[in-house]
């Protein structure tokens, strides 16, 4: 596997990782194609959906991901309640041999906007069970410090409805997040080009996780090799301007 250009190394929940860029699989991802995929975005982390029916599991997709040394970070983007979703985040745990999870709880099947009541009740659970969790939630201040301090591991805030491709819809909103809670934050949704990417890394967030730049695009090798750039160069953008740099 390539080893990312970015030298700085950081930490997603005990894992420590020197790429920001997050690949979030789509259930049609062309397997031929993902190695690639890859090894041109210098990918060291992915998520990937799990069912709450073990038997419902993509296999095939995550061998390829293991395959290239990416640790796979479920997610529970179909739990239907608060109880769907601890049974795909258990399942989840137990395919990777890691208790993680992307909490995604929606009522929203075309763009997954987050659902605060089931997603709360669901991350508390987890977080009792011994979960790092990793919640996807809407660009408000006030749930990211009620999910911080109840122990999350990381917030994934949407900067636009999942698969809208409209960016940073919010930054001021981003903003108060960062700097309201201590936990990595990374745009969990909205991506749709690498400008936005760059974007969210100049405002300070931890990383970015992205489908759509890279599986929409005409040649997805060199997409996701300037997506992984346009990260770095956010984030070198955000260390120039921080005081203590």
């Amino acid at each position: 596997m390539t080893t990312p250009s970015t030298a700085d190394t950081w930490h997603l929940g005990s894992l420590e990782l020197r790429s920001r860029l997050m690949l979030a699989i789509p259930e049609d991802a062309p397997l031929t194609q993902l190695g690639a995929i890859l090894e041109a975005g210098r990918v060291q982390t992915a998520t990937i959906k799990v069912a709450a029916d073990l038997d419902d599991a993509d296999t095939d997709t995550y061998e390829v991901l293991r395959e290239h040394g990416v640790h796979v970070l479920p997610n529970t983007v179909d739990a239907a309640d608060a109880d769907d979703a601890i049974r795909a985040a258990h399942h989840g745990a137990n395919l990777v041999g890691k208790p993680w999870v992307k909490l995604i709880m929606t009522q929203d099947p075309e763009y997954s906007l987050p659902n605060p009541v089931q997603l709360f009740h669901a991350a508390e659970r987890l977080v009792e069970d011994g979960f790092e969790v990793f919640p996807l939630i809407p660009d408000d201040p006030g749930l990211a410090v009620e999910l911080s301090q109840l122990g999350c591991a990381g917030l994934m805030p949407q900067g636009s409805p999942a698969g809208s491709g409209q960016g940073i819809a919010n930054p001021l909103k981003f903003r108060l997040i960062l700097d309201r809670v201590d936990i990595p934050v990374l745009a969990g949704a909205g991506i749709g080009t690498a400008a936005d990417a760059c974007q969210a890394l100049e405002l300070g967030c931890a990383g970015v996780a992205s489908a759509k730049v890279i599986f929409s695009a005409r040649d997805r090798t060199k997409a996701a090799t300037a997506l992984a750039d346009a990260v770095a160069a956010g984030h070198s953008a955000w260390q120039s301007t921080r005081k203590d740099a």
